[in-house]
């Protein structure tokens, strides 16, 4: 399983790429697997009031998967790393390896 693959049924799987989208970035074979993995499970997922904190740690960051459209509309998180989902398997090597990965 290449890594790019890995991270996008990791992301999907904790619900950072919705089902509607799923289809955009993944094959009918891999959201067929999505579809079998359980869900992340509540106690595993960071709330939102508690990504301050986490962060503050210094051993998580924050992998941002929306279109920069979507951060300047929206807003982001100062120090977050932004790699929209599309780009994600060629950018995987801009991700710390030493670090928590979460997820937005």
């Amino acid at each position: 399983m290449t890594h790019a693959f890995a991270a996008l049924l990791v992301l999907a799987a904790a619900g950072a790429v919705p089902p509607q989208q799923q289809g955009q970035y993944l094959t009918p074979e891999q959201q067929q697997q999505i579809s079998k993995m359980p869900a992340v499970p509540e106690d595993k997922r960071v709330k939102a009031e508690s990504i301050d904190s986490v962060m503050s740690m210094g051993d998580a960051i924050l992998l941002d998967v929306r279109e920069p459209k979507e951060i300047e509309e929206l807003g982001g998180y100062e120090g977050s790393i932004n790699i929209p989902i599309t780009e994600l398997e060629k950018r995987l090597g801009e991700l710390p390896k030493n670090k928590t990965i979460l997820t937005a």
